[in-house]
């Protein structure tokens, strides 16, 4: 025991490491050097560098100010280790088994590692700042990991191979870097809770969660990253109806792609997005989609995908998945269309928006709907409407020619009778050709007369507003 002591205090004053090959130090030894510890040798930085110790008794250096680099790697702590309000240069856990770790207000001036690391219980990383990266990849944690209101101002790589069977809460945390959480495993507490919750959370960078499993809901609610959010094969399940909850998150670029596995409902609700990435063809077929309010510039793919979606394909999966109908969504496509020069597709988008939207009217509105899109396409089938033009002129030309000469409204004063002239003249509006007003048609000819009139100003308008739009293209 003494050699292993000694050893200690002689690696810690010549700042080099040491194996401890499973013997037991004390952490009153560890507390006692790190705070009070002897003199460095000449030349020398003290440090302590252990490695492979099983540490004893309880190691608390709450509130401790320690400059050097704590470095206590493949070390197996039999009591909670205890870092709150602490402030040290770096810190490396890598591959220690602790049974909790407290380090609630912990100021770490470098770097903070804890990789392939084993928690069997709750790590409290509350409020903590890093001012350089934070890593905790690869490690397992058994209980709760709680970093609300952390600040890191590099990269925080909490994925990568590790697991978190009790849930991450990050809520409120600000990370200058990237957040990374992909490739690695988190469950919900099983008495209620998020698998991971990161509501308000700002990140500069990007929050990269491909290939990540959730096994229950993931909150990201308001939550702002500056580069992108990315959801790429990542499983996503959940017992309750909400899988991820997006309601007012912003950032540069979202990909969502879903693994066909994952179920519960993906809410998009008011988020900000300049690129949408997703897959319609490929959803999931467990999970449903909220639109409502969703704002974005584009709609693309995937530089590795070989096929583009259809407008067609989009209206279906919304259709499909989306529960409840609301013209934004149908918007916010068709005018992604159009800056993307899909004007075809974004007319036929508006098309579908209207003709749900009439549906929602009731059967009345139905019914007029119907109508609408069979005749003019809801203003968005110009040439449907021209045709319908010419149906109308040539019916009423020949009703007229049939019915007529009309009856002169100031008899000797009328232009020579034609059929052709009058139709017209009733047809287009806001052209007088002085046959209109100069007949006064009465019973079967009245009734035509305004037929003609009303349908004039359906379809002359339509026509005219679908020739503006190709004028303006």
């Amino acid at each position: 025991m003494r050699g292993i002591l000694r050893a200690v205090r002689t690696a810690f004053r010549a700042g080099l490491p040491l194996d401890a090959r499973g013997a037991p130090v004390p952490a009153s030894l560890i507390a006692e050097l790190l705070l009070d510890g002897p003199a460095a040798r000449p030349g020398r930085t003290a440090r302590i560098d252990l490695s492979g110790a099983r540490i004893t008794g309880r190691l608390d250096l709450t509130g401790a100010r320690i400059d050097s680099p704590v470095r206590l790697r493949r070390c197996t702590f039999e009591h909670p280790l205890v870092l709150d309000h602490a402030e040290l240069g770096s810190l490396n856990l890598d591959e220690c088994t602790l049974p909790s770790l407290d380090a609630e207000s912990l100021r770490v001036r470098r770097w903070f590692g804890m990789r392939r690391a084993t928690v069997t219980g709750e790590a409290w990383f509350h409020h903590v700042r890093v001012d350089g990266a934070l890593d905790l990849s690869g490690t397992a944690f058994g209980g709760a990991v709680n970093l609300q209101r952390a600040v890191v101002e590099g990269d925080a790589r909490i994925g990568h191979g590790s697991t978190y069977g009790c849930g991450v809460r990050l809520e409120g945390a600000r990370i200058a870097g990237d957040l990374n959480i992909a490739q690695c495993t988190m469950r919900a507490p099983a008495d209620g809770g998020p698998a991971i919750a990161a509501n308000g959370a700002v990140v500069g960078g990007g929050v990269w969660a491909h290939e990540l499993v959730a096994e229950g809901m993931v909150m990201f609610i308001g939550l702002r990253a500056a580069a992108a959010i990315v959801l790429q094969r990542s499983v996503l399940r959940t017992p309750d109806d909400s899988a991820l909850l997006l309601i007012e998150a912003e950032t540069r670029m979202l990909t969502l792609r879903p693994d066909p596995s994952s179920t519960g409902a993906v809410v998009l609700r008011d988020a900000r997005v300049g690129r949408l990435v997703d897959d319609p063809v490929g959803w999931p077929a467990a999970c449903t989609i909220e639109l409502g309010g969703l704002t974005y510039d584009r709609i693309s793919r995937r530089s590795s995908d070989t096929t583009a979606w259809t407008a067609r394909e989009r209206l279906a999966w919304m259709a499909r998945y989306d529960p409840t109908f609301a013209p934004g969504p149908y918007d916010q496509l068709a005018a992604a269309l159009r800056r993307d020069g899909r004007e075809q597709e974004a007319r036929q988008v508006l098309r579908v928006r209207e003709r749900l939207r009439h549906r929602a009217m009731g059967r009345l509105g139905a019914v007029w709907g119907a109508v609408q899109d069979a005749t003019i396409g809801f203003g968005y089938r110009p040439a449907r409407a021209l045709l319908w033009l010419v149906a109308v002129f040539g019916a009423g030309s020949a009703w007229f020619a049939w019915s007529g000469p009309l009856p002169p409204v100031k008899p000797g004063e009328s232009p020579t009778w034609d059929p052709l002239l009058y139709t017209l003249d009733l047809l287009v509006p806001l052209v007088d050709l002085g046959h209109e007003h100069a007949w006064n048609p009465a019973g079967p000819d009245k009734a035509a007369a305004v037929l003609i009139m009303a349908a004039g100003w359906v379809l002359a308008t339509t026509v005219i507003a679908g020739a503006g739009r190709a004028l303006r293209r």
